[in-house]
């Protein structure tokens, strides 16, 4: 088992004259899913808590849900966790069902398992989504209906109980049909609905009720669209006090064509749990994340719907400055191939690009996954290709857990040694029957937090 890497700082604590070390993990997940939030800076990092009468307990107390923990001074040897979870659909989109993949994140990627099937019986339209509870993990399993009225319960799940079923809780969001995103921020959890395009504000310590929410555009009247449009709910995150919303729009009500996406800044009083309205800006066509590092705003646009054959011409990459509110339009270099759809950032010197389109016949996804800084995000003739991609699936997305790159490839989960900055081979992979599912498809990946 290799090395836990440690945030480069230490937590210092003086008693009685006697300074004693804490060490400090990245994420929560490092330092056993029950930690002290600490910043260093704008960067959150997370100390150890065990028991008064642990080895490694540190004089520092802290209170926690009624109780008294000490802040340890290491973790344990580390263990296997829940690091990604995802869900899975049959080919008639009738069944589906929820699994995870543990493993020890700075172990290789040999060693990592599927417990699959942790929920069964869901419909074909499930998917799971991440966030942090204060510094409890968990995670949100919803299940589209088709419908904006008939809609199923949310389920509440701690991913690191051995059980994932009865759920923590069950709850449903009236203004939250099929729902695409979620971010937290204790006591609140924001979530944003494609078929509705609104965002509804959760209360998290009053049983995950919906409290209030805010329909796109008309809740702000400085954002005007056509009278025939339709817009989507896509992505949401919050970065200091404010919360960053991503919608697509189509101008004819249907699913073509697609006009610019918009990214919402709103102010969040989390004292009330209300959002305000500060400004907007307008990025590329059918819009898909909102990756943020360092204080930067990282937007894959598609460039309009999803073809056969060829990419489209206006996909990019917008890159929105927050501090500016400002936003830099990077296109693909010549020879590049596919739209631009998915990005994760692991690091400065670690960001991932996926680039792909369907062929003639709708089979394969032609494609790759490119490798740069970001210093050299801007320049394109600089990324360097990681892998190829030609094969069937519809879930396609890069992910990484700090010291591993992940690719979603359509039907498997494949997984790097590393983080690789050149042509790489993916060292575990796990295809449907290994997930769960003798045939069907991805439907849903997310990283537990």
């Amino acid at each position: 088992m290799e090395k836990v890497t440690l945030h480069s700082k230490k937590l210092h604590i003086r008693k009685t004259g006697v300074v004693t070390d804490i060490n400090l993990y990245t994420t929560i997940g490092e330092a056993g899913n029950s930690a002290l939030a600490v910043k260093d800076g704008r960067t959150t990092v997370y100390a150890k808590l065990g028991l008064p009468t642990d080895s490694l307990a540190s004089p520092l107390r802290v209170r926690k849900s009624g109780n008294t923990y000490a802040v340890l001074t290491a973790t344990a040897e580390p263990v296997s966790t829940p690091l990604f979870a995802y869900t899975l659909s049959n080919e008639y989109l009738n069944h589906g069902v929820v699994g995870a993949i543990y493993g020890d994140r700075y172990a290789s990627p040999t060693t990592f398992t599927v417990q699959a099937n942790k929920i069964i019986y869901l419909n074909g339209e499930a998917a799971v989504f991440g966030f942090l509870q204060g510094t409890n993990s968990r995670l949100v399993l919803s299940q589209y209906t088709g419908s904006s009225i008939n809609l199923r319960p949310n389920k509440i799940i701690d991913p690191f109980a051995a059980n994932w079923s009865p759920p923590l809780t069950e709850q449903t969001w009236n203004d939250v049909a099929n729902l695409h995103a979620i971010t937290a921020k204790d006591p609140w959890l924001c979530a944003t609905s494609y078929d509705l395009s609104r965002i509804a504000v959760v209360n998290m310590n009053n049983n995950y009720q919906e409290v209030r929410s805010y329909q796109f555009p008309t809740a702000w009247p400085a954002i005007s669209l056509p009278a025939t449009a339709r817009s989507h709910g896509e992505r949401l995150t919050i970065v200091g006090n404010y919360l960053y919303a991503l919608f697509t729009v189509n101008t004819e009500g249907q699913t073509t064509p697609y006009s610019n996406s918009f990214v919402v800044k709103l102010l969040f009083d989390r004292a009330a749990g209300m959002l305000m309205y500060m400004k907007h800006l307008e990025v590329g066509k059918n819009a898909l994340t909102l990756e943020h590092f360092n204080n930067k705003l990282y937007i894959c646009c598609i460039g309009g719907s999803q073809k056969e054959g060829n990419s489209n011409p206006e996909t990019c990459l917008d890159i929105i400055d927050l501090a500016t509110f400002t936003k830099t339009t990077v296109l693909k270099s010549a020879g590049m191939n596919g739209n631009i759809s998915s990005i994760t950032i692991a690091d400065k010197e670690h960001a991932y690009i996926f680039m792909g389109n369907y062929d003639a016949d709708y089979t394969n996804m032609i494609g790759g996954v490119y490798h740069t800084t970001i210093a050299n995000i801007i320049e394109p003739v600089f990324w360097s290709k990681v892998l190829d991609v030609n094969n069937s699936g519809r879930f396609w997305g890069v992910y990484n857990d700090s010291n591993h790159l992940w690719f979603a490839r359509g039907k498997s989960i494949e997984i790097f040694p590393s983080l690789p900055v050149g042509p790489a081979s993916s060292v575990k992979s796990f295809n449907l029957t290994n997930l769960g599912m003798s045939e069907g498809d991805i439907k849903s990946v997310s990283r537990i937090l």
